[in-house]
Parts: C-alpha cells; structure tokens; sequence
C-alpha cells in the first residue's frame, strides 16, 4: 500500500498528523508493506526571506488571520501538544523560508530508496521531517539555517555531509516544487492531506486512533481476497 502525504513542515497541525501517521504505522500488522512518501507543501510560497517579527505578526499580518482566531488556535494546539509531551512554543518560533527545508527531506527520501527502506514508521525521510518540524515549533530554531538543518538530520542518522550536499542541489529545489504544484494541481488546499493508493483521501491531524482504523479499513478495500 502507499501513501502520499503532503504537510509543510512548519504546519503545527502537519506536526501532530505526521506523528499521527508514524505511531499508527508502529502498530499496524502490514506496516513493511506500506510506503509512505512526504511531499513538499508551502503554505507560503512567496515567503523568501526571514520574517523580522513574530510568528504572531506574521500570522495576522501576512496571513490574514484575526488575532483572536490566532490566539484561539493557539490554545487549542498547545492543548492537543501537552497531550503528547509537545511544547510549541510560539514565542520563539523564527518564520523564514522551507525551501532549504524541503531539499533535505527529499535527499532523505533518496537515500530511504537507494537503502531499499521506504516502508514502515521508521524511514530516514520521515525521521528527517519530523526533526526539522520540532526544530521549528518546539525549539524556535531558524530552519532556513543550513546548519540548523545539517544538526536535524545528523541528530537522527543522516550522513551530514548528503545533507550538505542536498543544500546545493536544484535538483531537491524543483523536485519539492514539483511536490507543491502537483498539490495545487489536485486542488489540495489544506494540509495535511493523506493520499492512499490514489484512491482514498484523507485531510487533518486526525487522532492516532483514526489513523489507525484508515489504515485497516483502507488495507481491507485494496487487499480484499488476500491469503492471510
């Protein structure tokens, strides 16, 4: 079975779905038999420099959200995170591009196929991204940073010198735009967005719980009549 999932790494609610995902995968019988692959999504596709304020100025003043929606789904996030150990902290949090970003997470990806692992919780592609993710909402790290990004992906075993290299590669770059149009193109227009087997859609963090019942009930339509 594959997956596609398209997030933005700096989507608090791409943050919890993605971890949704991961620990769902953990327990599913099948899960050496999924491949999941992440997809590149900007919420901001125009953002090409480090915004100077706050991410709460950013969000009403760029994005257009009233302050109280804002302040709303603040609380609601850091509720649903204490829940799960997560600590977001929106004070902190340094909004600039993830197009550096994007580049190490599909260099993941392709050292996930040249190791033959592409399936299961446990990919280099999906520790990547979830690494980065932290780094942002959690830490108030820059992850625009070249060496905020090389110390994400050491941290959780990637050579840092691919991640290096993946920095300097176009090739990354317009294979994450690639990600993005495609996205657009399939009139995606809130993420996370769950793609199974290119047949069934699913969007939001949903719980584990109902990850998990996707999971089986998606397994159950596309393997009916398999041996057990």
């Amino acid at each position: 079975m594959h997956i596609d999932v398209w997030a933005d790494v700096t989507c608090p609610w791409c943050y919890l779905g993605v971890r949704h995902l991961r620990a769902a995968l953990a327990s599913f019988p099948h899960a050496d038999r999924v491949e999941v692959a992440l997809h590149a999504y900007f919420l901001d596709p125009e953002l090409d420099v480090r915004w100077d304020k706050s991410h709460a100025h950013y969000m009403t003043n760029r994005r257009g959200w009233d302050f109280q929606d804002l302040q709303a789904a603040y609380e609601r996030l850091d509720k649903l995170g204490r829940a799960e150990g997560i600590v977001f902290d929106w004070d902190r949090a340094v909004v600039a591009p993830t197009s550096n970003a994007c580049r190490v997470i599909a260099a993941a990806r392709e050292e996930d196929l040249y190791q033959d692992h592409t399936t299961g919780a446990d990919t280099l592609q999906f520790k990547v991204w979830e690494t980065i993710s932290r780094a942002y909402l959690e830490m108030g790290l820059d992850i625009s940073d070249p060496e905020v990004l090389i110390g994400c992906a050491q941290d959780v075993g990637m050579d840092p010198h691919d991640a290096l290299s993946a920095l300097a590669d176009e090739e990354y770059a317009a294979q994450s735009f690639s990600d993005y149009q495609i996205a657009v193109q399939m009139g995606i227009e809130s993420v996370p967005t769950f793609l199974i087997d290119q047949q069934f859609v699913v969007q939001g963090a949903q719980p584990v719980t109902a990850m998990t019942n996707m999971l089986t009930t998606a397994w159950t339509a596309t393997h009916e009549g398999d041996p057990q």
